[in-house]
Formats: C-alpha cells, sequence, structure tokens
C-alpha cells in the first residue's frame, strides 16, 4: 500500500487472482459462497490490513480455501458438466490459453464428451463396462474437451473421434489424439490427474505467510489451529516437559501421562462412544502402552490434536496441557 493509502495496481490484481481462485476451487467442490460478503467487508479494514491486503485476504480466507488434495478430489469425483455458471467450458477455455499465448475465440465452441452421454451399441461393444464408466466418469474433467463440431461428433466411437480430434485448432483436443489410443477408464483418470494438477498451478492456494510464522513456537491445547505441515517438539503438562519428534508420539505420551495422573481416566475416555471407537476399537496402527491398553495411533495433525483436546477437556486438565511446534 502507498504512502498515500492507495492500494498499488499490483496489490489489486495479486488480490483478484487470489479471490478467483478461491470462487473457481470452492466452485468445484460444491462449497457455499455466502461468507465472501463478511470477508469483503473485512478486508475493506484499513486498520486490520497493516499495509499488506494481500496477506489479510489469505489469512481471511484461509480455513475456507479448499487446498490441493479436496480441489483434486473434487476433480476427480464431481461431475463438472452439470454444475451451473458454464463452469466445465471456464475450466477447459482456461486450459487451453494457458498452453498458448495466441487470443482464441470460444464463443462458439462446445463441450465434448469424448466418451459421449449417451452410448450406443458401437461404444458398448468396443468397451463392455462403458455404461458404469460413463456413470461414474462420463462428466470429470478429463471426459470432457472443446470442439466446435460438437454435433458432427455425436456419439461416434473413439476410433472416428479421434480422427477429427488430429486436426483439431484446441491443442487440448489435438493431444488427445497424440497421447491416447484407446478411451477407456485408465485413460480417463489419467488425463483428469494431469488436468488437474494443470488446473492447481493455474487456480492456486496461496500460503498464509502469517499464519505460518504465528503458528511456530508455544500453544494451549484449547487453542484452534490448523497445524498441518507442522511438526510438535514438546508437550507441557504442569511440571512436566516431554521431548517429540512426531504427533503420534505426542498422542502416546499424553496417554501414558492421564494414565499415571489417575488410571481411572481411562474409564472416562472409554465412556464417549466417539473416543471409544478412534482410539480402543478399530486399530490398523496400534501401539500398546505401559499398562498393557492398545491404541490406535494412525491420525493426521490436526486429529491428533483433537483427540487430544477433547481427553484433556473430560478428564479436566484442558487448561494445563500446551504444546510447542516448528
Amino acid at each position: 500500500m502507498a504512502s498515500t493509502g492507495e492500494v498499488s495496481q499490483d496489490n489489486v490484481v495479486e488480490v483478484a487472482r487470489i479471490m478467483e481462485s478461491y470462487l473457481f476451487r470452492l466452485k468445484v467442490c460444491q462449497l457455499p459462497t455466502n461468507g465472501l460478503n463478511r470477508t469483503v467487508i473485512a478486508l475493506c479494514d484499513k486498520t486490520k490490513a497493516v499495509g499488506d491486503y494481500r496477506a489479510r485476504l489469505v489469512s481471511l480466507l484461509n480455513a475456507s480455501f479448499p487446498d490441493d488434495k479436496k480441489f483434486a478430489d473434487s476433480l476427480m469425483n464431481v461431475n463438472l458438466y452439470s454444475l451451473r455458471n458454464n463452469l466445465a467450458k471456464l475450466a477447459l477455455v482456461v486450459l487451453e490459453e494457458s498452453r498458448t499465448k495466441e487470443t482464441i475465440d470460444f464463443d462458439d465452441a462446445q463441450v465434448e464428451h469424448i466418451m459421449p452421454q449417451r452410448l450406443n451399441n458401437d461404444w458398448r461393444i468396443e468397451l463392455p463396462n462403458a455404461n458404469r464408466i460413463n456413470e461414474e466418469l462420463g462428466g470429470v474433467i478429463g471426459n470432457l474437451t472443446l470442439t466446435k463440431y460438437n454435433q458432427e461428433m455425436g456419439n461416434k466411437v473413439f476410433s472416428e473421434k479421434r480422427e477429427v480430434y488430429q486436426i483439431s485448432n484446441v491443442s487440448l483436443t489435438r493431444e488427445i489424439a497424440t497421447d491416447y489410443s484407446v478411451w477407456n477408464k485408465d485413460s480417463i483418470v489419467k488425463r483428469t490427474e494431469q488436468l488437474t494438477q494443470e488446473l492447481i498451478a493455474i487456480f492456486p492456494k496461496p500460503v498464509d505467510t502469517l499464519q505460518v510464522e504465528s503458528m511456530t513456537g508455544e500453544h494451549a491445547i484449547t487453542e484452534s489451529i490448523d497445524i498441518t505441515g507442522k511438526k510438535p517438539t514438546r508437550l507441557i503438562i504442569n511440571d512436566e516437559d516431554i521431548p517429540l519428534d512426531s504427533w503420534r508420539k505426542m498422542l502416546i505420551s499424553f496417554m501414558e501421562y492421564i494414565w499415571r495422573l489417575d488410571s481411572r481416566n481411562y474409564e472416562k475416555i472409554k465412556g464417549d462412544s466417539s473416543l471409544n471407537k478412534m482410539l480402543f476399537a478399530s486399530q490398523r496402527s496400534p501401539k500398546i502402552l505401559d499398562n498393557g491398553t492398545s491404541i490406535e495411533t494412525n491420525f493426521s495433525a490436526n486429529v491428533v490434536l483433537a483427540l487430544i483436546s477433547k481427553i484433556a477437556e473430560i478428564c479436566d486438565i484442558a487448561d494445563e496441557v500446551l504444546y510447542t511446534i516448528k
């Protein structure tokens, strides 16, 4: 932000790009956008922007900004073609424009289903499980492309479509003929994964530098923060200071501590149906504790933190538990 209080053009462009990525990912993941008004109002509060609108926006959006995994999972499972606002065509146009410097008029282009929506007998003969594949993956990005010959293509089999794709002036379509000799489930999955990586790069999730910097250090177990990508270094409970090197070790150390504190604590934990099921009932990666009890330890960092926080509340020691991360 300039000394006059005006926001620079570069800053405006950067903020716009972040909003573009945010909105596109929300739409693909079919998440609500009704909180956007509050975000814009909060962004306009100059007293909290601290001269950096980008950092302020990223911080505001971080909790609801779909990460790469969620974005990729949605692109592999969501029928993009059926979503509103021509989202499938937008995605394909953006992908094509990212590959060429030429200005292309896509007004009369149409979204083409490589495996057609309505299968004929030729498709069923060529691909015996075509109906199931079409139902599962027919509308995902990997089975879609752009063409100006949609009606002519109809529901022709892939070998016939491929001949037309070879002479397309759309690189996205032309490369299908080059890269694939057959069109089946593996082809759709492979192309979806490829286009997904391109869309992740085009619509990136920005790094929240403010949050990353502020997270490092000591935290109370009652704090609500996302610690994905961070590692614990110590668990502090009352006078005990336990060195750590993983979230799994943190869970084990905590469970050992509350047993030493009062063995009856385990009965309290088992009395909670969700904790009992997660920790004691079904075990993929069990750990036998010093008291002989076996617990499940195969959890993500955020789940470990949630488990410890809930157990600390049940055992009435939530205010006494701290941890450090790096």
